[in-house]
């Protein structure tokens, strides 16, 4: 499935609730590729990245694993509780009342 035609633009037509259960199960393989990415962008140690180790471009990377370091502590807290409200929108097509209860993710 093409998750990514008309980003944030036709999400709701190709998400299901399976499909955002499926993720959630998988997230330990995004947040293992977020945490090395930072851990590799932060090191300040790619020679062979020719231009892009040039001192100019070191922000720009410290900048992106801080991004990356950002995702990961929203994929630990926060993004659970977004996304049940998102399974809930899938299901229901409108924002939960106050006190209605969210479908669970597992």
């Amino acid at each position: 499935m093409e998750l990514y035609r008309g980003y944030n633009w036709d999400g709701d037509d190709h998400w299901t609730v399976e499909a955002v259960r499926d993720w959630w199960r998988d997230r330990g393989r995004v947040r293992e590729w977020a945490v090395a990415i930072a851990a590799d962008w932060g090191a300040d140690a790619h020679p062979h990245w020719g231009d892009n180790a040039d001192p100019r471009h070191l922000g720009h990377y410290h900048d992106a694993a801080q991004g990356h370091r950002d995702f990961v502590a929203h994929i630990d807290g926060g993004l659970e509780a977004r996304l049940r409200g998102y399974l809930f929108w899938l299901e229901q097509r409108r924002e939960p009342r106050d006190g209605e209860a969210l479908p669970r993710l597992r």
